[in-house]
């Protein structure tokens, strides 16, 4: 009897010990971690046959017609997995418990509430073959599995066994999605990508740095152009500066191409902050970070917006109904309460609410931009994520066909990916260099085409795209602009 106590007390102590550390923790986005205990490797968790139940597109407000969907199904066994067409023999699972908020926020920057997954914590099974990541399953319940597939959020159910069974034809209809899937390759040869750079600056004069590279490949033949400061399109090409005067620092922003509509006789220039870091440039709009403060250290920039590109002098944040309406407030709201533990009401009555909304900016997370912003509670200044995926009218391209888990087992250094429309290639950061890799079958290919040495503290704030016929007008800009560098050849990352 007394040793069956001690038992009890034990597990009321780690008990507690983890409820401590759930709702203790603070969301950054540099510390979110989706595991919240160490991963267990399990015999067969899922062993059964699933059935297509709902789909649901990972993007707010997108609706999915599930006609080609209906036909999905998932196996399990201990000989085999397969979800769809596809199959691994001798598969292998491991389970963890995660915050399903954070999970959800980090893999996907969408908010699980949007697809009734409720619960502060989920179940993730992780199936694996010969060492290489198959899929990862989310348990809802007892009998309902979730998977996330291309865009969408496939949800199945478990259905009666049958000892022949279901495989990828249900009804003797082949299974519509994954021909869909397999057809839709969108392969393009030819693209290229302005990458735009912020390091360091100069110790003696505190001067920003920036410069932006031109990376194409056309299937066979790879070039690179580097140009100073940031050359970023819109109808035409304009450029993007810091310009340090009388102590303080502002963005000077202009076309180089066309009519320089922007470009006056006399220009008043406003002066936001003693130091500005670009963070994100897009078509039309940008993120910075200032400081007031007599340095220029990331810690002490803790003000940021996110402007627009035509009327930048002003440095009026855009609000964020613009993009996506009261969704947008209330998404910012969600986010704040899971990193603060307030109420609603509570938010809503405290003014630096208001300012958390204003202050939103966007910057490279795992392979897509996402966007984040600034709490302050007191003295402390809380980096929150925003379960929010980046407006297209924000970041006009954004996708990522091989998943970020694929881009980690064939890179383990990797820091982000880029991937070109069409799927040309992929660009994979790691401390020191960006490595240019083909895409086959879903897959990084061995070796990387060629390799760029980069600067370890250079940050990537641009990434835009051109394909097809675009590539040679921008590369001829690039060439007028900058200079043709040469790549690193076989090199490790």
């Amino acid at each position: 009897m007394g040793k069956d106590i001690v038992k009890k007390n034990i597990l009321l102590a780690a008990v507690l010990l983890m409820v401590f550390c759930l709702t203790g923790c603070r969301i950054r986005l540099a510390e979110i971690s989706a595991s919240v205990m160490a991963p267990m490797k399990v015999t067969n968790p899922l062993e059964g046959q699933y059935r297509f139940q709902k789909v649901q597109h990972l993007e707010e407000g997108k609706f999915v017609d599930d006609t080609g969907f209906r036909t999905f199904t998932a196996e399990f066994t201990k000989e085999a997995a397969r979800i769809g067409l596809e199959r691994v023999e001798t598969p292998h699972y491991v389970a963890k418990l995660v915050n399903t908020y954070e999970y959800f926020v980090e893999k996907f920057r969408t908010n699980p509430n949007r697809f009734e997954i409720t619960g502060e914590q989920m179940e993730v099974m992780r199936v694996t073959s010969s060492g290489q990541s198959f899929y990862e399953v989310f348990r809802l319940s007892d009998e309902e599995i979730g998977i996330v597939k291309g865009k969408h959020l496939i949800t199945l159910v478990k259905t009666e066994f049958t000892q022949e069974g279901l495989g990828p034809f249900v009804d003797g209809k082949a299974n519509q999605l994954e021909n869909e899937l397999l057809e839709d390759q969108d392969y393009e040869p030819i693209a290229g990508v302005l990458l735009g750079l912020r390091g360091e600056r100069n110790e003696l004069t505190e001067a920003s740095s920036y410069r932006t590279l031109w990376i194409t490949n056309d299937g066979e033949i790879q070039e690179v152009y580097e140009i100073d400061n940031i050359l970023f399109p819109r109808k035409e090409f304009w450029k993007l500066e810091v310009v340090q005067e009388e102590g303080k620092e502002r963005l000077n922003i202009y076309a180089i191409t066309g009519t320089p509509s922007n470009i006056k006789e006399e220009v008043l220039y406003n002066y936001p902050a003693e130091y500005i870091d670009v963070e994100f440039v897009g078509n039309n709009y940008l993120s910075i970070l200032t400081s007031e403060e007599n340095s220029y250290d990331r810690k002490e920039m803790i003000s940021g917006k996110t402007i627009g590109v035509d009327g930048y002098n002003e440095y009026e944040p855009v609000p964020i109904e613009l993009f996506y309406g009261d969704a947008g407030r209330k998404a910012f709201l969600n986010s704040l309460i899971q990193a603060t533990d307030e109420t609603e009401e509570a938010l809503v009555a405290n003014p630096e609410t208001e300012n958390f909304i204003d202050s939103y900016i966007l910057r490279r997370h795992h392979g897509n931009w996402m966007m984040e912003s600034r709490f302050q509670m007191g003295e402390e200044s809380l980096e929150v994520p925003i379960a929010l995926r980046a407006d297209i009218n924000l970041v006009t391209y954004d996708d990522l066909s091989v998943p970020w888990s694929k881009v980690r087992e064939r890179v383990p250094q990797a820091l982000d990916a880029f991937n070109a429309p069409g799927n040309s290639f992929i660009l994979v950061r790691t401390p020191k260099y960006l490595m240019m890799y083909r895409i086959l079958g879903g897959e990084l290919t061995e070796e990387p085409l060629q390799v760029i040495e980069i600067k370890e503290e250079e940050e990537i704030i641009m990434a835009e795209w051109a394909r097809g016929e675009f590539v040679k007008r921008w590369t001829d800009m690039a060439s007028k602009e900058g200079r043709k560098i040469i790549f690193v050849q076989n090199r490790k990352p």
